[in-house]
């Protein structure tokens, strides 16, 4: 609220930010509501509005109120730039009306400027306007003639910008001067002047303008078709652009007449849906208030269609580690065009590398798939109209662990300790150790906890009795493949425990050899049933024997250094003597896993230059298996026969015995009469 007053009340209400500056006028011409501001300030712009209200009933809404408009001109503040000594003084600011005297209350408010001492430049730079060619001078007048003036442009030596240094002339007044002022001379010059101890330093803004001119046109242009587009007129202008004319094939070209094609702001042509009416030859013209310097060279258009894929890869491949890989991604190609580029490039910006990825007519080939290559790869084609793009995933098949190879066991009666060589990608696998009796039909497992772990001890097993033995390796991935199994015989428990033998089976290693662990088998031995325990020795260099175990030899020998001892393993038959297999090994022991019954056996041991030998005769154990099952089955027999009679003997009833007739007494004996 400005001001408020009642009919007939002679003292105003006023708004406290216009005490003693507003007041009611009435009578006259203006009437009794007017309204008087003393002392305007630029604050008291704005938009006021003069409104009657009765207090006891609401005045009709309809011409109630007159709104007015309080613009304050200009802002009373001087800006004074390059400043001289001669501006030094006292300065006013005095508020005048045209029509009438303001009171000399609050009018008028004095500066005083005061130029401080020590200057060395008498007359600084002012901004300079000039049209490109005329004349252009900079003013930088020293106080003492002597002193050193140096100009500069955008913080640069004008001494190192050859080209302005060559055309720049420099009088004894300190002034630059540009005869022909070019459009790139324009920017912000220093005058530093110098005078002894003394430096002081102004600036100027240099503007030259001039026409408007198209700057570049290509010679040519394609638009996709079917698809929107732009053609842009390159141009440049100082003063700002007017007026942009664009000609076609010649004639002038409105896009305002012509469906589908609209100017932008800065003058450059849209097309909504490219066709093919839409070829021709284009050339624009720029104008501003300087005029223009002529239409640009003319911009051949050509509709091309967008490129077509041919071939395109597959959404997603799955790959294995090392392995080649072609990716194809191929661009039909249109006559009398360039063919389109193919390139291939990751979706995350990353580099293909080199030396492993090839191209080769758009098909992009792997030497060998590296875990690095996961990810999202995208073929692009492109031509002058358009690029086309087709993505394809890039899987790496992770491959569980490979089997665990090379198992070695110790047995004793009641335990055995099993080792064996983590296969690829399984030294950090987590592994499962599967064993049974032979003769058992479930599985009992033991589970390593820690990774990377090769061995394990199985405990509490019976003596005298085959395990089979089987490891498992599993990773973040999954299960991998069992180990080929390793048959292993728990010792007797009268047997000494220093006695325990290394069993090694005939496994695969990762590259497929066929190994025994450190006892390498050139040959598989053929399983075979239980043996006999009996030995034949044969003397030599080395003391070789060779004990039979169930379904197992073993040979040990004395009198080795170290270093590699080789076995030869023969059977004796009719024709001689048979290599079954042959193996190497480090220790002064082996276990051959499988002999037959009824054979003999030659084990051949030779360490160094030492030799030694020994036999085994296997007992055919089948024929007395068999006896004593005819025996037993005789024995059920005649058991079961006994136990009948004895069934139908009391199932039967007994015989009855014949009864002695009742004798009678005797008769009484007569009597005489």
């Amino acid at each position: 609220m400005v001001l408020s007053w009642l009919s007939g009340w002679e003292s105003a209400a006023v708004g406290e930010r216009w005490s003693g500056r507003a007041r009611r006028v009435g009578g006259g011409a203006l009437g009794g509501g007017s309204l008087n501001v003393s002392s305007v300030r630029e604050s008291d712009a704005g938009l006021f509005r003069c409104r009657v209200s009765f207090p006891n009933r609401s005045p009709p809404s309809r011409n109630n109120g007159t709104f007015y408009y309080l613009d304050v001109d200009g802002e009373c503040s001087p800006n004074v730039s390059s400043v001289r000594d001669s501006d030094a003084g006292l300065f006013r600011c005095r508020v005048s009306f045209p029509n009438r005297s303001p009171p000399s209350r609050n009018n008028g408010t004095f500066y005083y400027l005061d130029v401080d001492g020590g200057t060395v430049i008498a007359v600084p730079p002012v901004n300079v306007t000039v049209v490109e060619g005329e004349r252009a001078e900079l003013e930088c007048g020293a106080k003492e003639p002597d002193a050193l003036v140096q100009w500069s442009r955008e913080g640069q030596p004008l001494s190192e910008l050859s080209e302005l240094y060559a055309r720049a002339e420099l009088p004894a007044n300190g002034s630059l001067v540009l005869m022909n002022a070019l459009a790139a001379d324009a920017g912000l010059y220093e005058c530093s002047v110098q005078h002894e101890d003394r430096q002081q330093t102004a600036e100027a803004y240099l503007d030259v303008q001039y026409k408007a001119k198209v700057v570049y046109a290509p010679d040519e242009r394609y638009l996709p078709l079917g698809k929107p587009a732009s053609l842009d007129c390159h141009f440049s202008a100082n003063p700002p652009l007017t007026n942009l004319r664009w000609e076609k094939d010649g004639f002038l070209f409105d896009p305002y007449n012509v469906p589908g094609v609209f100017y932008s702001r800065n003058g450059s042509l849209l097309f909504n849906r490219v066709d093919e009416s839409h070829e021709g030859q284009y050339s624009c013209t720029a104008y501003n208030a300087l005029g223009s310097s002529g239409p640009s060279p003319r911009v051949r258009v050509r509709v091309q269609r967008p490129p077509v894929l041919l071939t395109r890869p597959q959404p997603l491949y799955l790959a294995r580690l090392g392995q080649p890989l072609a990716l194809p991604c191929a661009a039909a190609h249109q006559p009398h065009h360039d063919p389109p580029r193919v390139i291939w490039s990751r979706k995350d910006g990353a580099p293909l590398p080199d030396e492993r990825f090839t191209l080769e007519e758009g098909k992009l080939s792997i030497s060998a798939v590296a875990e690095e290559d996961r990810g999202v790869l995208v073929c692009t084609v492109s031509n002058e109209a358009a690029d086309v793009s087709a993505e394809t995933e890039l899987l790496i098949e992770n491959l569980p662990p490979r089997a665990p190879y090379n198992l070695t066991a110790r047995a004793t009666a009641h335990a055995i300790q099993l080792t064996w060589v983590p296969g690829r990608r399984g030294v950090d696998a987590e592994y499962t150790v599967w064993y049974r009796e032979r003769a058992a039909h479930e599985w009992r497992t033991l589970r390593l906890l820690s990774r990377g772990v090769t061995e394990a001890s199985l405990t509490n097993l019976r003596a005298s009795t085959p395990h089979e033995l089987r490891v498992l390796a599993t990773d973040s991935l999954g299960d991998g493949l069992f180990s080929k199994p390793l048959f292993v015989t728990t010792l007797d428990p009268d047997v000494d425990e220093s006695e325990a033998a290394f069993v090694a089976a005939v496994t695969e290693t990762s590259d497929g050899a066929a190994t025994a662990g450190e006892d390498e088998l050139e040959e598989d031995i053929a399983n075979a049933g239980d043996v006999a325990q009996e030995t034949i020795t044969d003397a030599g260099h080395l003391e070789v024997t060779v004990r039979l175990l169930d379904e197992a030899a073993l040979v040990r020998w004395a009198g080795a250094g170290p270093g590699r001892c080789d076995l030869r393993w023969y059977r004796d038959e009719q024709a001689g003597r048979r290599l079954l297999a042959t193996a190497h090994t480090h220790h002064d022991h082996l276990l051959v896993s499988s002999v037959e019954e009824g054979a003999r056996y030659w084990a051949s041991v030779g360490c160094g230059d030492a030799r030694g030998g020994a036999g085994v005769s296997v007992p055919a154990y089948s024929r007395l298996r068999a006896v004593a099952g005819g025996c037993a089955a005789a024995a059920l027999l005649l058991a079961a026969a006994a136990a009948a009679l004895v069934l139908l003997r009391r199932r039967l009833p007994c015989a009855r015995r014949p009864r002695a007739a009742p004798q009678l007494p005797p008769p009484p004996p007569k009597r005489r009469y």
